[in-house]
């Protein structure tokens, strides 16, 4: 499988967390390539100890504009939607959690089993008066049928850099999953 993740990191003080050396490490496994994108300064230390231990295959460093969403964004464009279309399956992943806890190669290997699942994630919001239902996008994998469709592209594409956090919350972290299910 031609698994890619774009995992997007940020830290106030400008380090990587020990959690998120556990995260990459458990995660590596599973994916072809790993993008390594940082909405704050990562010391020439912790660089280097990513690349040391082969925790990404590139990296990408960025203010913290547009928050995940256009830290995700910008990882696409700098693959290509080419690429991405080419490839089996996409994770978008952040650092706001601790995890896994187990081996995520079972649950990937049933949803990329499973012809009824385009997109699929680690935790459903469920509606409230406020927000519709929705995946929370701390970790989302679309498969290459999601990838290959014009909708996700125009979404993607269509990020802007929100400067407040509930702007990104409100267009973006409540409103894919009802996009691309109303895309089909």
């Amino acid at each position: 499988m031609k698994r890619l993740l774009l995992y997007v990191h940020f830290n106030k003080y400008n380090r990587v967390s020990s959690h998120v050396y556990y995260q990459l490490t458990q995660m590596r496994p599973l994916f072809s390539k790993v993008i390594f994108i940082s909405n704050s300064q990562v010391s020439e230390r912790d660089h280097q100890k990513l690349v040391n231990l082969r925790l990404m295959d590139n990296f990408i460093q960025r203010e913290n504009v547009g928050f995940d969403f256009a830290a995700w964004r910008d990882g696409m464009n700098w693959l290509g939607f080419d690429t991405l279309q080419n490839s089996d399956s996409l994770t978008l992943m952040n650092d706001t959690c601790f995890g896994p806890l187990w081996d995520l190669a079972p649950i990937y290997q049933r949803f990329e089993e499973d012809p009824q699942v385009d997109f699929w994630g680690m935790t459903n919001f469920r509606k409230t008066r406020y927000f519709e239902e929705h995946l929370q996008s701390y970790f989302v994998t679309f498969k290459q049928s999601v990838l290959k469709d014009r909708a996700f592209h125009e979404f993607w594409s269509q990020v802007e850099d929100f400067t407040d956090v509930q702007d990104v919350i409100d267009h973006y972290e409540t409103q894919f999953t009802k996009r691309f299910l109303e895309a089909g």
